[in-house]
C-alpha cells in the first residue's frame, strides 16, 4: 500500500505542476463585444449587464467594448481585463453597418455581438458569436 501512495503522491504533484505551467503560459484571448443598443432592446437591457458579466469571468481574456444603433457607434473602451458598461440607454433604429469598422474587431481572436431577435438581421454578420437576449 505504500508503494501505491508514494505513486500516487508523485502523479499528482507533477500533474499539478503541468496545470500550473500550462496556465501560467496560456496567452491572452482578446475577445470584442459590441452592444446592441437600439430601441428593439429596450425590454431586454437588464440582461445585458447579466450577460457582460458571463464573458467577463472568462480567464486569460483581455476585452474590447462597443455598442452602437443606426445613429451613432460608439467605443466605450479599448483592451482591458474587465468589461465596463454604464450610463448607456437603448435608442434609435438598428444597423449594424459599422460593426466591423472597429480596429479592435479586426484584432479580437473573438467578436461577441449582444442582441435581439427583434433587431436587425445578422445573418450577414461573419465570423461573430451573436447573443440572442429573449424579452
Amino acid at each position: 500500500m505504500k508503494p501505491f501512495a508514494i505513486w500516487l503522491a508523485i502523479v499528482v504533484v507533477l500533474f499539478g505542476g503541468y496545470a500550473l505551467v500550462a496556465s501560467a503560459l496560456r496567452e491572452t484571448t482578446q475577445v470584442f463585444v459590441f452592444v446592441d443598443s437600439s430601441n428593439p432592446m429596450a425590454p431586454v437591457w437588464v440582461d445585458v449587464r447579466r450577460e457582460l458579466d458571463d464573458i467577463d469571468d472568462r480567464d486569460h481574456a483581455e476585452f474590447a467594448l462597443a455598442h452602437g444603433q443606426s445613429r451613432q457607434d460608439e467605443l466605450v473602451h479599448s483592451w482591458q481585463p474587465e468589461l465596463t458598461f454604464s450610463g448607456v440607454e437603448p435608442f434609435a433604429p438598428c444597423s449594424f453597418d459599422a460593426i466591423d469598422t472597429y480596429q479592435e474587431a479586426a484584432e479580437a481572436d473573438e467578436r461577441i455581438l449582444i442582441t435581439t431577435d427583434s433587431s436587425c438581421d445578422t445573418s450577414t454578420l461573419v465570423g461573430w458569436d451573436v447573443i440572442l437576449l429573449e424579452p
